[in-house]
């Protein structure tokens, strides 16, 4: 009981002794005492299977990624949060959202924000995460058009109170046709990279290289931004000029799921996990190659680490 109680002191005395250099004494490395992962996904999407997808074909469901997401995430010892971003007011929703999940924000913690699904760059080089994409084959478009009008012209579509009716079917059926939401990447800057703490923005979406493109116009960011002892990372699925496959997710999860600790007892870095992952996907043909960024501060590099609590939790009891 003793020997147990003093290993619990112990480990609470750790988490404090948050800093430590490296041996070139550049590279310094936070201990965290949690880790706060959000996964943002949108309330309507197109990444799943539907009519347009072909038969036989491997379709994972943006639902499906999400679970596994937060298994893995979990494995760590993580506290994950999921927040789906609405199609009406979304960019004011989500920086809403961030900012509560800032509140997390300490010393000895690190906050992960996970976004994945549809992303590109505006006519103005601007990264925009958007909810889904109108079909763009003709014959599909034409088809739906067709039955949509047939329905209207007989009056079968035109009671919206049965659940059960034909206007509840080709609601459901041609949903990718209503309106397509989004949030742009300037929009919520200064809430992710103004937290008062360490934190890792993971983009698995088409552009995610664009969160390292800074705007001249660009909203200033908060002044703690800026705070010494506070770094950001952002780990993208691709350039801010490439496309995606949905293969980034499901490999990082591989790799959580399989890592082995260092036999020095070193930590997974983010700068790690980047290199495993390259050294997975190279081998793929369709694959894009994850890009690893230092968002702040500028210089010098420092790293974040992903720690297993768990296993951390289990050799102290």
């Amino acid at each position: 009981m003793e020997q147990s109680l003093l290993a619990r002191s112990l480990f609470d005395n750790s988490r404090y002794e948050s800093w430590f250099l490296s041996d070139d004494n550049r590279l310094r490395r936070r201990q965290y005492r949690q880790v706060h992962v959000l996964i943002l996904t949108w309330a309507y999407h197109d990444l799943k299977p539907n009519i347009t997808t072909p038969a036989g074909a491997e379709c994972i469901s943006l639902e499906e990624e999400t679970e596994r997401l937060r298994d893995s995430f979990e494995g760590f010892g993580y506290r994950v949060h999921e927040y789906l971003i609405p199609m009406q007011r979304s960019s004011e929703s989500l920086r809403a959202r961030l900012r509560q999940f800032c509140r997390y924000a300490s010393d000895d913690t690190l906050l992960i924000v996970y976004y994945h699904g549809h992303g590109s760059l505006n006519d103005d080089k601007e990264l925009v995460f958007s909810s889904h994409e109108h079909p763009t084959d003709p014959r599909w478009s034409q088809a739906a058009a067709a039955e949509l009008y047939a329905a209207l012209i007989t009056g079968e579509a035109c009671s919206t109170h049965s659940r059960s009716g034909l206007f509840q079917q080709l609601t459901q059926k041609y949903a990718r046709f209503r309106p397509i939401a989004e949030v742009k990447w300037d929009d919520i800057r200064g809430t992710i990279l103004g937290a008062p703490c360490d934190l890792l923005l993971i983009l698995d979406c088409c552009a995610a290289g664009g969160a390292n493109l800074r705007r001249v116009d660009s909203h200033p960011l908060p002044p703690q931004a800026q705070a010494e002892g506070y770094t950001k990372h952002l780990f993208a699925a691709c350039g801010f000029e490439s496309s995606t496959v949905d293969d980034m997710t499901a490999t990082m999860c591989d790799v959580l799921d399989q890592y082995v600790p260092d036999p020095s007892g070193a930590p997974l870095t983010t700068k790690r996990l980047h290199q495993i992952m390259e050294e997975r996907l190279q081998d793929s043909t369709t694959a894009s190659q994850p890009i690893f960024k230092q968002l702040l501060p500028m210089d010098p590099e420092r790293y974040i680490t992903l720690p297993n609590l768990r296993d951390r939790a289990k050799r102290y009891l």
